[in-house]
């Protein structure tokens, strides 16, 4: 088995959300940084779709300007994160549409 090649396969999202998970669990002090760092990367990487001729959807946009506020107001992460996962929630359930 050619771990590289088998990563070639998974999604960037996934790639991202478990690297940010192992350092999370492994230096925990700095879990805002990895929320605010994955955040930015989650929604860059939405952004990128753009370029490649398909339309911009609202959860990068929504990723991005947490990503902005956790870096820039740690100590709201828990606020930030719970809005985040709501509207997330809302708009995968067909509620909330953009």
């Amino acid at each position: 088995m050619d771990i590289p090649q088998m990563l070639q396969h998974w999604p960037m999202e996934a790639v991202v959300a478990i690297v940010a998970g192992l350092v999370i669990l492994l230096v925990p002090r700095i879990l805002n940084y990895a929320i605010a760092a994955y955040l930015l990367l989650i929604g860059a990487l939405g952004l990128l779709q753009f370029f490649y001729g398909q339309a911009i959807r609202p959860m990068p946009i929504i990723s991005l300007v947490a990503g902005v506020v956790v870096l820039i107001k740690p100590a709201i992460l828990n606020y930030v994160v719970g809005i985040y996962l709501i509207l997330l929630g809302l708009r995968e359930a067909g509620i909330l549409r953009f």
